[in-house]
């Protein structure tokens, strides 16, 4: 009888291993359940059928040891080798159409149930049973990426979309959810070509993407396009004065298009709120700076001092807050001597809460500080005593020239400047 069992199991090892179903497409009674929103009664369909399939699905089952006889060694020997020599399979298992849409079907339902681990098991098991083709199984990979997405694996959810994208490059949606994707990561590159790609093809699409695109090509310096994606945004949202001050900004420092400069910073200050007292005041500064390249000293010195007018806005500012965090220093330290002196926990609430408050304004402070600093203050007014030297508003000149020194800004020259002035004054030529 044993003898019997052993060649009976040599037999089914050595046995080629033949289909176990129809290359057919079944009739899937569980789509139309997935497809109306009932997806556990789907599950309990696609449960039996995956039951029924793997309880007889025996060729990659090993054999429990109990079977082997020990009477015979030579032939334990002969079951163990055929064990280890047997080649272990791949990932792929078989070509099997039903298999692998009720693995799909149990991903799709698992993913609207929110069950992702389980989701993401049963779709990655159905691409064992598919020989993937192009144009057709990318929606499994797209999938897949969604799965990952919800559970933010997002390494596993950028390479599952590229697949997808690999599999079908027609498909342009995966272009543009690559791009989004991969906007605010290091791969800038790849975000801007796939953005690029989206909207070659795309018949409409939001201006969004244009401002996107120039967002990128703005940090990857590519300037020429920057300007050009800018400029296709405004053609839709010419409104938008942040992005016409943005395209001025880079017209003027990067482009050298001066003509393009103009035009939006003049915009931009049109649009803009007052409020934005920075983009304003670079607005102005900028248009100064083109007007003093092209010698036209008195438009020089006119919109610097618009300039001007923003800056004391924020020196304004600043003072303000100083003197509110002066006296809130003040307070605690009453606080705190209060403290020193009495027990009361009420009063050492308050000195935290102040405490607090404090830092919170020193941050404010500090960044409205940072803020003063970029506007260039000291080089404005040389500029100003520059420009009415130049047109002979000596007075003037003088004037600015020593606010420029207060500001540490070219000094020495500043005063080499005031001295040949003030003899120029008292010569009279």
């Amino acid at each position: 009888m044993l003898k019997k069992t052993i060649i009976q199991l040599t037999l089914a090892i050595l046995l080629p291993f033949g289909p176990v179903f129809s290359q057919e497409k079944p009739v899937a009674d569980y789509a139309p359940l997935y497809e109306s929103g009932e997806n556990k009664k789907s599950l309990e369909i696609i449960e039996k059928k995956l039951s029924g399939f793997y309880s007889k699905r025996v060729e990659d089952k090993r054999v429990p040891t109990g079977f082997i006889t020990t009477r015979d060694i030579v032939k334990e020997i002969d079951l163990r080798e055929l064990f280890r020599n047997r080649k272990a399979r791949g990932f792929f298992i078989e070509d099997n159409s039903e298999i692998f849409n009720l693995h799909l079907y149990a991903g799709r339902n698992y993913y609207k149930l929110s069950k992702y681990d389980i989701s993401l098991n049963h779709y990655i098991q159905s691409l064992r049973f598919k020989l993937i083709e192009y144009n057709k199984d990318d929606i499994v990979y797209y999938e897949i990426s969604q799965v990952y997405k919800k559970t933010n694996q997002f390494n596993a959810y950028v390479n599952s979309l590229e697949t997808a994208y690999t599999l079908n490059p027609g498909k342009n949606e995966y272009s543009l959810e690559l791009g989004k994707a991969l906007y605010n990561t290091s791969q800038k590159k790849k975000s801007a070509f796939h953005l690029e790609r989206y909207i070659k093809s795309a018949d409409d699409f939001p201006p969004e993407i244009y401002l996107m695109l120039g967002n990128l090509n703005e940090d990857l310096g590519r300037y020429l396009e920057t300007e050009k994606y800018y400029a296709e945004y405004l053609k839709k949202k010419p409104e938008d004065g942040h992005i016409q001050f943005a395209l001025g900004h880079i017209a003027y420092l990067r482009t050298g298009n001066y003509q393009l400069a103009e035009t939006c910073l003049n915009r931009a200050l049109q649009r803009l709120p007052e409020a934005e007292i920075f983009r304003r005041s670079k607005s102005y500064e900028y248009k100064g700076d083109m007007a003093m390249n092209n010698l036209e000293f008195v438009e020089a010195a006119s919109y610097y001092l618009e300039t001007i007018k923003y800056q004391e806005m924020i020196e304004s500012d600043i003072k303000q807050k100083r003197e509110k965090i002066d006296e809130l220093k003040n307070k605690i330290n009453a606080l705190k001597s209060f403290l020193l002196k009495e027990q009361d926990f009420d009063k050492y609430d308050e000195y935290e809460t102040l405490l607090e408050e404090l830092g919170k304004r020193e941050i404010i402070l500090k960044q409205r500080q940072n803020e003063f600093n970029k506007f260039n203050s000291g080089r404005i007014r040389w500029n100003i005593a520059d420009s009415f030297e130049r047109v002979e508003k000596l007075e003037e000149a003088m004037k600015y020239y020593r606010m420029a020194i207060s500001f540490d800004y070219n000094s020495n020259d500043a005063r080499e400047k005031i001295t040949k002035i003030m003899l120029k004054i008292k010569r009279g030529y």
